[in-house]
């Protein structure tokens, strides 16, 4: 190495220098210069700090730098690693950074940095931090690799902090870093940190799963050497120049693992390669020959070459059956590879239409921010929380990309509309929607769209906003942007746009206003709470009462019992129906197809027998959607406090007390366990329910499996209780099953 190194406060730290300088060869010799000094400031400024292990605390942020240099970051970053907790825990100001290295240095340094107040609960203060982090990455991605580095260095030496302290820093970094890493296109580093989360959540669970990998360690390797060289001879075959890697699936297998998606000797049979080739049309070549050859159905081929996943990462990716091996084979370019490494940070290197895919993520994340929350003279914390929770609900949401006729990406949720997608074009286009062309065909604008389809908005500049449009959009953007625009309108405008809305949602029934009597008036009046029609045409164009609603009470066919259930201080404050927070007054049923449990996404139907709650994911509901889409309304669960109250959290120290889980809201559900229950196992599972206070209503053993008819208050009941059974019986696989 043709640059001295000084000698700093500990031999580790000089081994940590030693050992960072080798991996940042590809810089210049001024820049490695820099990053010498960097390492000398960093262990002064840190001289007194220890690590819980006792090491040098400055060991940890060399680490850090060192990781990033296996992705070949420009200087900025890899000093910026080095010094991120100089500003946060010692006397190294921002002005001081600056000085000495640089206005990039000191940004990326404050972008890591954690806030903190006194006067504000541990919940605010994070949730201060990642906003903090967020708005940060969003000005320069690289805010978001250094975090990530700190927090896969951290992770993999959390053994000398309490166990408590590893599950949580294990939760919170599965619940933000990693699917926020994966929307920034960073899987690399967040497959890395994804398998350490697992480590550190339940060791008993990651050690079940790692010491069967040991045991089969053997058997897989040569599995993978013989796949290897076929798919090799393949290639060779077909005249395709390229070459083909053995993927290391682990973070595959424990999360499957982990989120009980499939069982330890079948996952062990689960197999990945990385088929990089020269260009589009040689990875089609290939994809046909396996398509042809191993009669792969649609469900398990995804062409993300031309509709690229969130996060930018294209691929074309089979996934098929051999000698009862699953294999997953992943085909790419050199391009899509180089690109998929580093996402967003890399993203100059990526094709036109990723990046597209990484701007509309982008755009809907800078959606969720608001710059105003958080001035760090005088934040608004309760502001900041409500952003970071919305922001924890896309990154686990389900998403899809659609795209505009010129090829532009939208990154919506799944189950949004054609009319969510008209106001992710824009507010001018949403406000004149007439309908829309899904695919060059014609639909309406209450079609739940699919990935990677193609939309085009139909619009008519004379055309306005409905009412009823509130009761289908998925999407906080298109009903901010439906509400802002009745807002403006006169009261006799709003009066006007209620009575238009409400005459077409009665059409669902072949009626109209004219077929109302002073009867049905009345009833909706005092159902309201209101003296006069206009008053409730009003509510209807302000959003505070959906139509479809409307014409439910009207005609369900026991309306006298909705209005028995409407009071949440009476005896009927037990009823499932009274958890659903914007249907009061409606008759409710729970659909038998799905049996929706509090806390699953629900939409509701518009019967003739009233509003039936089902799963967002129904399959009875695609008949609908696809000839009726304004029959479905979106539904939400109350979380207010009397729904706290009817659905409370285990206590799992408490005794089963007789006569008190009667008391409360219970949900139906059915369990498919993939082994055949022994008597002295159903004995143990009945106890470890019933001091989970989930009720066991049967129990059926099969040849090989068991299904349990139980009772429970909520999905995190339910999840409890799945996790508690898991561990009891070996971890087994154990499905929820929505329709017996």
């Amino acid at each position: 190495m043709d640059l001295s190194l000084p000698k700093l406060s500990h031999q580790m730290v000089d081994e940590a220098q030693y050992s960072l300088l080798r991996s940042v060869g590809y810089l210049s010799a001024a820049e490695r210069r820099d990053i010498i000094d960097a390492c000398q400031f960093g262990d002064q400024a840190h001289i007194n700090d220890r690590r819980k292990s006792g090491e040098p605390y400055i060991t940890h942020p060399i680490a850090v730098a060192e990781i990033l240099a296996g992705f070949r970051l420009d200087r900025d970053t890899i000093i910026a690693a080095i010094l991120h907790d100089t500003v946060e825990d010692t006397e190294v100001s921002d002005d001081e950074l600056e000085q000495r290295y640089g206005k990039v240095v000191a940004r990326l340094v404050d972008g890591v940095t954690k806030l903190k107040s006194s006067r504000h609960n541990k919940q605010q203060n994070k949730a201060a931090t990642f906003h903090k982090i967020l708005t940060a990455t969003l000005d320069d991605p690289r805010v978001l690799i250094i975090k990530l580095a700190d927090r896969l260095h951290n992770m993999s030496t959390l053994d000398a902090v309490r166990p408590e302290k590893q599950r949580a820093t294990a939760q919170e970094t599965l619940d933000f870093y990693v699917p926020f890493a994966r929307l920034m296109g960073l899987n690399d580093i967040a497959d890395y940190i994804e398998v350490l989360c697992y480590r550190n959540l339940d060791s008993d669970m990651y050690n079940k799963l790692s010491d069967k990998l040991l045991q089969h360690g053997l058997g897989r390797n040569f599995q993978k050497e013989a796949i290897h060289r076929y798919l090799t001879i393949v290639l060779n075959n077909l005249g395709l120049s390229g070459h083909v890697k053995v993927l290391d699936n682990q973070v595959a297998m424990f999360r499957q693992f982990f989120r009980n998606r499939g069982e330890i000797n079948s996952l062990l049979r689960h197999y990945s390669f990385e088929i990089v080739l020269d260009n589009v049309e040689a990875c089609d070549k290939l994809a046909y020959y396996l398509i042809k050859k191993y009669q792969i159905d649609d469900a398990h081929i995804e062409d993300n070459i031309r509709r690229p996943l969130p996060g930018g990462n294209q691929s074309l990716t089979l996934i098929y059956e051999r000698d009862n091996d699953i294999i997953k084979a992943t085909i790419l370019t050199k391009q899509m590879q180089h690109a998929a490494r580093l996402g967003v940070i890399g993203a100059e290197h990526a094709s036109d239409v990723s990046q597209s895919v990484i701007q509309a993520s982008l755009r809907n994340m800078k959606d969720l921010v608001n710059d105003d929350s958080l001035d760090e003279s005088s934040p608004d914390f309760a502001a900041t929380v409500a952003t970071i929770n919305e922001l924890m609900d896309y990154l686990h949401s389900s998403k899809i990309i659609c795209y505009s006729p010129q090829g532009r990406a939208y990154e919506l949720p799944q189950g949004a509309t054609a009319l969510d997608f008209a106001y992710a074009v824009g507010p001018m286009v949403g406000n004149v929607a007439i309908g829309a062309n899904i695919e060059n065909k014609k639909a309406k604008l209450g079609t739940v769209l699919k990935n990677g389809q193609l939309v085009e908005i139909e619009v008519d500049e004379t055309s306005e906003p409905k009412a009823e449009w509130l009761g289908f959009v998925v999407t906080n953007k298109a009903r901010e942007e439906i509400l802002r625009w009745f807002k403006h309108l006169s009261a006799e405008d709003k009066q006007r746009h209620g009575q238009q809305a409400l005459d077409r949602a009665l059409q669902t029934y072949q009626k109209s206003l004219q077929d109302l009597t002073e009867s049905n008036w009345d009833n909706l009046l005092e159902w309201r709470g209101i003296k006069d029609k206009n008053t409730l045409f009003e509510q209807i164009s302000s959003g505070t009462l959906l139509p479809q609603l409307v014409v439910s009470r009207l005609f369900s066919d026991e309306v006298a019992c909705a209005q028995a259930l409407n009071d949440l201080d009476n005896d009927a404050a037990a009823q499932p129906q009274q958890l659903v927070a914007n249907a009061a007054g409606v008759e409710l049923d729970f659909a038998n197809c799905c049996h929706p449990i509090y806390g699953d996404p629900i939409v509701g139907h518009l019967s003739r027998h009233g509003l039936v709650v089902h799963r967002h994911k129904c399959f009875s509901l695609d008949d609908i959607r696809k000839d009726n889409p304004y029959q479905i309304i979106q539904l939400r669960w109350r979380e207010d406090k009397a729904s706290a109250q009817a659905v409370p959290k285990p206590n799992l120290n408490a005794p089963n007390i007789p006569g008190e889980y009667d008391e409360k809201i219970r949900f139906p559900a059915y369990l498919k366990l993939s082994i055949a229950l022994s008597d002295e196992q159903i004995s143990e599972v009945i106890y470890h329910l019933r001091q989970s206070y989930i009720g066991v209503e049967t129990i059926d053993v099969r040849a090989s499996d068991t299904i349990l008819h139980i009772i429970v208050r909520s999905r995190v009941h339910l999840a409890h209780g799945i996790r508690e059974l898991r561990s009891l019986l070996g971890f087994p696989n154990i499905m929820r099953l929505y329709q017996l």
